[in-house]
């Protein structure tokens, strides 16, 4: 009596171990929980019933060809199981996850209190703080050079130019296969690297003419987590678009002449280009800024972009509290969710 008790026991705590096992069927995916659940019971079953014929009937284990036979079919059953359990352990030995959360918010929080230090006049800390995460690369680099220079901080004339704006520098001598390694290399790095995918699916699809490889480009951001869906639909719109190619002379001619018609036309990857040429030449011109926000959140569904616009307005020193206050008021309207009535 107690040798049955102690098998059955065996069995039962094997059974527990099998099941939590066959959570590695690389087929039980969690989509279908219906179906999972099937393949789980299958397996377990199939090793239920090969214990008990294993330890229950009389003779069995007395027997080597059985016991060799009841072993291969159990290893047939659980090898699929087994390899996936130490390749994922192998992958956690040699590259652990980030359990950190992610907050999508952090960059918001970290930029209001740099505007907080600036307004309360603390502007060495803001100047440190600007360059920590400048350095970090967790922040939009452009937003926080603008910070810089409204502290006062010239950026280095002889610092060697970061990859994005080597890349973007090359594109514009046509020197495409310099910049589409930069680009490249950027993206093995980091592949959820948006500002570098998106230069590269533009050159492919509007310089090189290669929008297949620039879908590809898309396809692979698309399998990143963290990217936002709004940067996803930004980037296949525009790909659209860039793949008219670059406009000649009498094409140029045929574009849209107005920022209204850019955009009822959309052409938004070209509207964005201008209105960025034009907050370059004028930093201070707040139509401009305030249109470009338009454009990220409000027709390319980017709020986190027009966040950072409106962002930007806020700690400029030639805005009024009246604009600021548009600004913000804007930006409110074009939260997911909203009616926008034009």
């Amino acid at each position: 009596m107690p040798a049955i008790v102690t098998t059955i026991t065996a069995i039962g705590f094997t059974i527990l171990a099998a099941w939590w096992l066959s959570g590695y069927d690389t087929k039980v995916t969690g989509e279908n929980k219906g179906d999972d659940f099937v393949r789980r019971a299958a397996r377990c079953g199939i090793t239920l019933f090969l214990l008990t014929v294993l330890f229950c009937l009389p003779g069995v284990l007395q027997a080597m060809p059985m016991v060799l036979l009841i072993g291969g079919l159990l290893a047939l059953v659980w090898c699929g199981c087994v390899v996936e359990l130490f390749a994922r352990w192998f992958h956690h030995l040699i590259d652990p996850p980030d359990k950190r959360e992610y907050d999508p918010n952090q960059n918001l929080r970290e930029l209001d209190l740099v505007a907080s230090l600036i307004k309360n006049g603390r502007k060495e800390e803001a100047i440190q703080m600007c360059q920590a995460l400048k350095e970090s690369g967790d922040v939009s680099v452009l937003t926080l050079e603008t910070m810089l220079e409204h502290l006062g901080v010239k950026p280095d004339p002889v610092q060697k130019p970061r990859p994005l704006v080597e890349a973007r520098r090359l594109r514009s001598q046509e020197r495409f296969p310099e910049a589409e390694a930069i680009l490249v290399s950027l993206l093995k790095e980091n592949p959820a690297n948006v500002d570098a995918a998106m230069m590269l699916m533009r050159l492919y699809a509007e310089d090189v003419r290669r929008p297949n490889q620039a879908a590809a480009t898309l396809r692979a951001l698309e399998q990143q987590p963290h990217v936002p869906s709004t940067h996803i639909d930004y980037a296949r719109r525009s790909i659209a678009e860039w793949s008219r190619g670059k406009p000649g002379p009498e094409a140029a001619a045929a574009l849209p002449e107005s920022m209204d018609e850019l955009l009822a036309h959309g052409y938004f990857g070209t509207a964005i280009e201008i209105l960025e040429q034009k907050i370059k030449q004028q930093p201070g011109d707040f139509d401009s800024r305030i249109k470009l926000a338009e454009v990220h959140g409000l027709h390319c569904g980017n709020i986190q972009q027009a966040r950072k616009i409106v962002r930007q307005i806020e700690i400029h020193a030639g805005f009024t509290p009246e604009q600021i206050q548009n600004a913000r008021a804007k930006l409110a309207a074009w939260q997911p969710g909203r009616s926008h009535r034009r």
